[in-house]
C-alpha cells in the first residue's frame, strides 16, 4: 500500500516529467526556492492553506528533473492517510529499496501530518543523506519542532496568495505602457485582484464560484488549522475570524474582543494568536523604541487576502481605502520588512516598514486631491519624517502622482498600480 501511494504522488516516476497541471504558471518565490535546493538544511515553506505552496514543490521538482534522474525525487502528500498513518521511518525505507535512488530529494508536503519526522530528518540531513523541503500551513508547530531538535538546521519562506505582479502574469497582462489609457486599464486589473484576491484556485472561477470557493477556504482555514490543531471553541474562534477578517486595516484591543465576542482577556489574545500563526490574518504593532509600549498600544489588523476579505465581509465599493491599505500591507511583508504603524498627533502614519537598516513611512491614501486630506497626508508623514529622522515619506494612491518637497525633505504620491510593479 506504501509504495501505490508513493506512486500516486510521484507520476514523474513513470512519466519522467511534471504536468502543466501541477506545475501550474511560475511564482516569484521559486527562483528564491531553487537558490536553495542544495543546502543541507531542512527548507520550510509555510503560508495559509491553498495558496500555492504544493504548485511551488511541483515547480521545484519540474526543474530537478531537467537535470536529475525521477526517481532520486520523492514528494509525500501528508492528507494522504495511507502515509500519514505509516511512521516515515518505514515510508523512507520503502523508497530506498523499491527506487534505489542514487541521490535523494525529498519532499515532505503539510508536513505536521507526518508521523515522527523530525528525527528522520535531521539525521538526513546532519550525514548530509539528502535534501529535503516541507510545507505547512501554520508557522507554530514546526517552529516548536525546531526548538527541540532541528535548531541551525533550517532555512524558511513564506509563501502569500498572489502579488499583483503575478496575478497580471496568471492574466497573461504585460503591464509597461505609460499612455493614460495603458495606465487605466492596469488600474482595472488592480480593482479586479482587489476584489477576487490571490488565491490560485478561485483566478480561474467564475465571480460566482470564486466567492464560493473563498468561504469555503475561510472555513477550512478556521476547523482544519485553528480549530484541529489548537483545541479552539469553533463558534467563538470563527466569529472573531470574522470580525478580524471584515474589519482589516482597523485598530483593535484584546479588551475590545473580550466585550464583543464574550470571550476572557487571554483567550481572546490567544485566539488571535491563533489566527495569525495559520495565516489568516496579522497584527501589526505600534511604532515604539520602548517594547512595552509596543504591548500596551492597540494593534492594526490585516487579512491574508483581500479577496478572502470581501468574500466574508467587504462591499469593497465602500471600503476601497482599506482595501488598499491591505494590498499595500501584503506587498510590503513579500518584501520581507518589518511592519509597523505610527501615532502622530491623533493621526497615524499606515507603516513605518523596516529592512536592512532601511525605514520607510508609507500612507495609503485613496484619493488626496480634496484639500484638506492632502495637507492631512503631509502634515502627518513630516511629523514622522522629523521624529524618525527619514527624509523621505510615500503615499501610496489610487491614481495620484505628485512630488512635494518640504525644509530639506520630500512626499511622494505614487499610484498604486506602479508602486506595486516597482
Amino acid at each position: 500500500m506504501l509504495i501505490e501511494a508513493m506512486e500516486d504522488w510521484n507520476p514523474w516516476w513513470s512519466e519522467e516529467t511534471v504536468s502543466s497541471d501541477l506545475k501550474g504558471i511560475e511564482r516569484d518565490t521559486l527562483n528564491a526556492a531553487l537558490d536553495l535546493v542544495e543546502t543541507f538544511r531542512v527548507k520550510v515553506v509555510t503560508g495559509v492553506r491553498r495558496c500555492g505552496k504544493s504548485t511551488l514543490l511541483y515547480q521545484i521538482i519540474d526543474s530537478l528533473l531537467k537535470k536529475e534522474k525521477a526517481n532520486n525525487v520523492l514528494l509525500l502528500n501528508f492528507d494522504d492517510v495511507r502515509l500519514s498513518s505509516a511512521p516515515l521511518e518505514q515510508i523512507y525505507k520503502v523508497y530506498l529499496e523499491e527506487l534505489k535512488p542514487t541521490k535523494v530529494y525529498i519532499f515532505l508536503d503539510e508536513v505536521h501530518g507526518a508521523s515522527d519526522w523530525v528525527s528522520l530528518v535531521r539525521r538526513l540531513i546532519d550525514l548530509k543523506k539528502a535534501y529535503v523541503f516541507v510545507t505547512d500551513s501554520s508557522s507554530y508547530f514546526i517552529p516548536l519542532d525546531y526548538a527541540r531538535i532541528l535548531t541551525g538546521r533550517k532555512i524558511s519562506l513564506e509563501l502569500y496568495p498572489l502579488s499583483f505582479k503575478e496575478f497580471l502574469r496568471f492574466k497573461g497582462v504585460t503591464a509597461g505602457g505609460e499612455g493614460t489609457e495603458a495606465r487605466a486599464i492596469v488600474r482595472g486589473y488592480l480593482k479586479e485582484y482587489m476584489v477576487r484576491g490571490g488565491f490560485p484556485e478561485p483566478f480561474f472561477h467564475s465571480d460566482k464560484l470564486a466567492r464560493k470557493t473563498l468561504l469555503e477556504y475561510f472555513e477550512d482555514v478556521v476547523t482544519k488549522d485553528a480549530v484541529s490543531r489548537f483545541g479552539a471553541n469553533y463558534t467563538k474562534i470563527r466569529e472573531l475570524a470574522y470580525y478580524l477578517v471584515s474589519n482589516t486595516s482597523q485598530r483593535i484591543t484584546y479588551r475590545k474582543l473580550k466585550n464583543l465576542l464574550g470571550l476572557g482577556l487571554e483567550t481572546a489574545q490567544n485566539y488571535v494568536n491563533y489566527l495569525e500563526s495559520v495565516y489568516l490574518v496579522f497584527r501589526v504593532n505600534a511604532f515604539s523604541e520602548k517594547v512595552k509600549n509596543q504591548l500596551r498600544l492597540p494593534k492594526k489588523v490585516y487579512a491574508v487576502d483581500t479577496g478572502l476579505a470581501n468574500a466574508v465581509g467587504f462591499k469593497l465599493s465602500e471600503n476601497l481605502g482599506p482595501m488598499l491599505e491591505n494590498v499595500v500591507f501584503l506587498e510590503l511583508k513579500r518584501r520581507g520588512y518589518e511592519i509597523f504603524y505610527l501615532p502622530v498627533n491623533k493621526r497615524e502614519i499606515d507603516f513605518v516598514a523596516r529592512k536592512n537598516g532601511e525605514t520607510r513611512l508609507i500612507n495609503v491614501c485613496y484619493d488626496p486631491s480634496e484639500a484638506n486630506t492632502h495637507q492631512r497626508e503631509i502634515e502627518g508623514l513630516s511629523e514622522g519624517m522629523k521624529r524618525l529622522r527619514v527624509k523621505k515619506g510615500e503615499v501610496v494612491t489610487w491614481n495620484h502622482q505628485e512630488r512635494v518637497k518640504i525644509k530639506g525633505k520630500e512626499v511622494l504620491f505614487t499610484p498604486a498600480t506602479r508602486w506595486l510593479l516597482s
